[in-house]
């Protein structure tokens, strides 16, 4: 379970000390055919599909947060961008009849679903790829909750007239294998106003056999792995993204 009903604008400068938007579009657009469309599972305020739609590609956001939902409606799209549609509902809740060719979950989102969850969501997103289509899954492994523990956490982060600090602690059920992040967020805004919002999230500490597992399990079959967005190798020891690119098993390319 997690609670991120906090302004979306905050959410923005944090994510900007975490990611490398660049990289991801550049990422995300090498599997996709010209126009080709996107389904985001963990969108938050639309980053990345923005980015997208940017480059002509028309996509669907899902995202469990009212707050950031609202933040990805309101903000003003590129000129000439393609439409991006943003859906508030939990990830493992959202149906569709629609076929895209790129769905991609970022930031360690399916690690905030429980494990039972996970095994039905991969078999919808098999039926939600139009033939040719990628899944990329980017989660947090269990390397990355080792190297990265640390009981008590103070951050800053600085935007254009936000400063936002955050007072983190983390703990985790050794028995569930869940990792929970509980925040306190405090934003003064450029007139002094001041801000406090609590925030948390559980995530599952997943290995990497268990993604590839499941993965197989839904009929995708995984055809790349990577440590980072610019397609370099996945870490041979300690924290670091990791990344799979998976397709329809058997599914023929052209």
């Amino acid at each position: 379970m997690s609670s991120f009903e906090f302004p979306g604008e905050y959410y923005e400068v944090i994510r900007k000390d975490f990611r490398d938007l660049a990289a991801e579009t550049d990422f995300l657009a090498s599997y996709l055919p010209l126009g080709g469309t996107v389904l985001d599972l963990g969108s938050a305020t639309g980053t990345n599909l923005r980015a997208l739609a940017a480059l002509g590609h028309p996509g669907v956001g899902v995202d469990q947060s009212a707050a950031f939902t609202a933040h990805a409606r309101n903000a003003a799209p590129a000129p000439g961008a393609a439409p991006v549609e943003y859906v508030h509902a939990r990830t493992a809740d959202y149906t569709t009849e629609q076929r895209f060719d790129l769905v991609y979950s970022l930031f360690g989102t399916l690690n905030q679903l429980p494990r039972a969850e996970l095994k039905q969501l991969f078999a919808d997103v098999r039926d939600w790829l139009a033939p040719g289509g990628h899944l990329v899954v980017d989660i947090g492994h269990l390397l990355n909750f080792v190297d990265g523990f640390q009981p008590n956490m103070i951050a800053h982060h600085q935007g254009d007239d936000l400063l936002i600090t955050r007072l983190a602690r983390q703990s985790v059920n050794p028995h569930a294998a869940i990792w929970r992040n509980e925040e306190t967020i405090i934003a003064r805004g450029a007139d002094g106003t001041v801000a406090m919002y609590a925030n948390f999230f559980d995530q599952a500490v997943l290995t990497s056999p268990e993604i590839r597992d499941l993965l197989a399990a839904a009929g995708l079959e995984v055809v790349a792995e990577y440590g980072g967005f610019r397609k370099e190798p996945g870490p041979r020891i300690g924290r670091g993204p990791l990344l799979f690119v998976a397709r329809v098993a058997g599914a023929v390319t052209a």
